[in-house]
This record gives structure tokens, sequence and C-alpha cells, in this order.
């Protein structure tokens, strides 16, 4: 993505960088953790433990390993992620404005792979190790799928909250916490609940967080998901993003969960 040569020249002398490594069997992966000044320490540590777990998460449960140089950047509030947010993924000041205002991280896969985290929006250390574990997830999602893994919105933010409420389940850094439950109860409470079938696009996903909420979006979202799981289990998960790359979307889906996806969408209620 493009940026203006002076914002970048700045944003190198603002930035700390502290390199991280972790060697894998298909090679050495370089993983760069950059830390803008105001992230406090105990954020940064959260986000070095999030980054830790979920990468042996999806070495351990899926036996799969980052082949794409990633670099992680922690800013401390809604002004620098909106910065970054334009230096690095080349928005104009108006978009990266309104997705700052709507998320508090955004993964970018393919080449030039970039997870940026607004930590001063995330007030606990339970909702800083979820969102970099979500982050992470769309990575592994992107790398499968060769950023084929938007093709359902609906599927790929699901899995994402799904699955980072499982790592986080998994390495014992959470306990006692329904997470179905818990996001069926804030559905309830909302007046309307977005449809699947309305939830394919990058357009549609956002639409639906203006008009729902993004609470409410997400949830349905990982509600969904929660729902194949308890059909068929975590593995297909992924076998729906490495199997999408040669086949398609209808395909894919139908491979990983045994049924077509505009049936399940038909079918789908969050409670």
């Amino acid at each position: 993505m493009k940026a203006k040569s002076l914002i970048a020249a700045l944003g190198a002398c603002l930035w700390l960088f502290n390199p991280y490594f972790f060697p894998f069997a298909q090679g050495a992966t370089r993983l760069d953790l950059a830390v803008e000044h105001g992230v406090d320490n105990k954020s940064e540590a959260q986000a070095r433990l999030a980054i830790d777990t979920a990468i042996k998460f999806f070495q351990n449960t899926y036996g799969l390993a980052l082949e794409r140089d990633l670099q992680i950047i922690l800013v401390p509030n809604q002004d620098t992620y909106r910065n970054a947010l334009i230096r690095y993924y080349g928005l104009k000041d108006n978009e990266a404005r309104d997705l700052a205002e709507k998320t508090s991280g955004f993964s970018r896969g393919a080449l030039g792979a970039t997870i940026i985290v607004n930590m001063g929006n995330l007030h606990n250390s339970h909702a800083q190790l979820f969102c970099l574990c979500h982050e992470i997830v769309h990575q592994f999602q992107s790398q499968e799928s060769r950023d084929q893994h938007n093709s359902l919105r609906w599927l790929s933010e699901g899995v994402a909250d799904a699955l980072a409420a499982h790592i986080l389940e998994t390495a014992g850094l959470t306990r006692g916490i329904d997470y179905k439950n818990l996001w069926q109860g804030i559905i309830k409470k909302a007046p309307r609940w977005p449809r699947l079938e309305n939830l394919h696009t990058y357009k549609e996903w956002f639409a639906a967080m203006d008009d729902n909420g993004s609470q409410v979006t997400y949830g349905t979202a990982a509600v969904a998901v929660l729902t194949l799981v308890q059909w068929k289990g975590y593995r297909p998960l992924f076998v729906y993003f490495s199997t999408i790359k040669q086949s398609g979307p209808d395909p894919a889906f139908y491979q990983a969960f045994g049924t077509k996806a505009a049936d399940f969408e038909k079918q789908f209620s969050p409670y």
C-alpha cells in the first residue's frame, strides 16, 4: 500500500521495533513486533503471550506454521491507530477514520502481512489476548486459502472469534467462560440480528455493523461457527480454508461441513 514519504519518514522515527523470531520446519519465518510509544509494558507482554499461544496452537492442532513474514504493530490510542492504517495500508483519511471507529484491530495478508492493534481500546488483559489471537487466526486463514478467505465474510470473522476463544481456553488462559451463551445473550438483547446470507462481502459486513452494532454482528457469526463446531468439531474449520483455493467457497464448505453454505445460512438461527 502506498504512503506519503513524509509520513513514512516520521513513522520510522516514532516506532520501536522488537525483532521476534520463530523457527519453523518450513524454514525461518520472521515475526516483528513493533510497539509505539504509549503502549504500556503490560500490554506489550500480553501481546507477546498471545502471539506465542496462537502460534503454538496452530502448530499443535493443525500442524500449521507461518509461511510468511509478519509484522504486528501495537498502537496506544485511536488517533495513532487511524494514522497507522493510513501509513501501512494506504487508506484515505476518511476510510481510516471509519475503520478506526469500528475496529480495535485489523489484519492484512499476502505479501507485506501486517496486523495493527489499538491496545488502548482493549481495556483488560482478556480483551488484548482475544483481539491478538483473532487477528493471528486471520493470518492463517489468508495463508491457507491464498487470500480467498473472505469469500464468506461471516465464516472468516466467526472462525476468528471462535478459534480465539478456543485458543485461550486450550492454553488455560481463560476458564469458565461459555462463549456461546455470552454471544447469544448479546444477540437476544438486540432488536435484530443480521442474516448470514447478507454477510458475504466486506461491504455487507460493515453495513451490518452499522445497522446492528459490532457485538451483534460478530456474535452472530461466532455462534454460527460454533454451531458448525458442534456438528463437526474444530478441525474442519481449516479444511475449508485449505480447500477453497482449489475448489472455491461452495465445494469447500460442503467438503468441510457436509452441507451447502446456502442451506446452512437459511436454517441458522443464533438462538
